[in-house]
């Protein structure tokens, strides 16, 4: 490994002034009600195909952190962490087990060939070697034959690392583990990393602020850092931003990343503060400037953002409602941006059920197709979930 300790600052760039490219995305001051959304008139998707992917079970009650990849022109791979009871007794009462976020988990999967409409049996495809759990999959392309697999491995509460495994064969066999950072604290959200136009791969990642990196203690509140792992060589070595990005209140953490038409990296952020912030990389992720407050209302959850291949334009998904908590994550959201995530509009909903958790979503493009893939859960379960597959045509998300 390559990497060494570096001051994690939150000064912005000062090689180049970032206000023309921040113009048009901030916010005034004024603080959202909470509650408060944005899109008036919003209507409900109507998908295509709709249906529970991995639905509870007393032996699994909770799915999340999941993602659907291309394996060629008619196969696709569903990737989840799926939790596990080791109870002898395990619930009975659907959604009520509590399988908190620590509890034994892996990382399982499961092939459709019929664009997601059914899908095969279901593998393990990383078992959990940890004294916690092992989740936060992502799946990166290389070549027509090259998978990246990388995924995050809990310990305890102060080693959590992010970990790297790669297919020459096209996700039939997966070659050896590789720890990619320094031992310490890291988590990373699933569906999140990317390779830009230039090769550079990113793996988004967040840790808490201690003893002037990121890393190396337990997250105690209020120190939360984002930052990504780089790597120009495909996989074989990684290095990380050279600042990172936070805010008032807990921080920033769980970063959604796009490249732009002109090369700059738009990084949107999870946070405390009624919206989702973002962050300007002028580098490919070196650097990052200091984040602003969009006008995106949003509690405390993460959103996806990915450019639609047949349009050009850009597609956010997030929880559209005003809070300083985690919840409400309901409405799911989708808003369309042809101007590069400058302005926001074509807001509809994908699921505004009040009494259910619709977050963490998941989106693949594949043919004329979006697939949206979240957790779900009834608002009165514990901690259970289950994966909700929502199918669009790409036209959909216009007029």
């Amino acid at each position: 490994m390559t990497m060494r300790r570096r001051d994690f600052l939150t000064s912005s760039l000062t090689t180049v002034s970032l206000t023309t490219a921040l113009s048009g995305l901030l916010v005034p001051s004024r603080l959202s009600a909470k509650g408060e959304s944005i899109g008036e008139n919003r209507r409900l998707l109507k998908p295509v195909h709709d249906q529970i992917v991995c639905p509870w079970q007393p032996e699994h009650p909770r799915h999340d952190h999941q993602l659907i990849f291309p394996l060629d022109d008619r196969s696709l791979l569903l990737v989840w962490s799926e939790y596990y009871s080791q109870s002898d007794m395990p619930a009975t009462r659907k959604g009520f087990s509590g399988i908190g976020d620590h509890v034994s988990c892996r990382i399982s999967s499961m092939i459709s060939t019929d664009q997601g409409r059914n899908w095969g049996k279901r593998q393990v495809m990383q078992p959990n070697h940890w004294k916690q759990n092992v989740k936060h999959p992502n799946l990166i392309r290389l070549s027509a034959q090259e998978i990246l697999f990388s995924y995050v491995g809990w310990d305890d509460d102060s080693q959590r690392n992010v970990y790297l495994r790669r297919s020459v064969d096209n996700g039939k066999t997966w070659g050896d583990q590789k720890q990619i950072s320094e031992p310490g604290w890291y988590c990373c959200n699933a569906d999140h990393a990317l390779q830009l136009s230039s090769g550079r791969v990113l793996i988004p990642a967040h840790g808490p602020y201690a003893r002037r990196y990121v890393g190396g203690t337990s997250y105690k509140g209020g120190d939360l850092h984002s930052f990504v792992f780089y790597s120009d060589d495909g996989f074989r070595t990684w290095k990380r931003s050279a600042n990172s990005m936070t805010a008032p209140g807990r921080g920033c953490h769980e970063p959604a990343i796009v490249e732009l038409k002109d090369g700059q990296l738009l990084c949107l952020l999870r946070n405390n503060n009624q919206r989702i912030y973002q962050s300007i990389s002028e580098d490919g992720g070196e650097h990052w400037s200091r984040p602003e407050p969009t006008n995106l209302p949003a509690p405390e959850s993460p959103a996806i953002v990915k450019r639609i291949p047949s349009t050009g334009d850009l597609l956010l998904l997030w929880n559209n409602v005003a809070s300083r908590t985690n919840w409400p994550r309901t409405p799911l959201t989708a808003a369309i941006s042809q101007d590069e995530g400058k302005t926001w509009g074509n807001f509809k909903d994908i699921d505004a059920r009040p009494d259910f958790d619709a977050a963490y979503p998941s989106l693949t493009f594949f043919k004329d197709e979006a697939l949206i893939s979240y957790y779900s859960r009834s608002t009165h379960w514990k901690r259970d979930s289950e994966i909700t597959l929502r199918v669009y045509e790409i036209k959909q998300f216009y007029g």
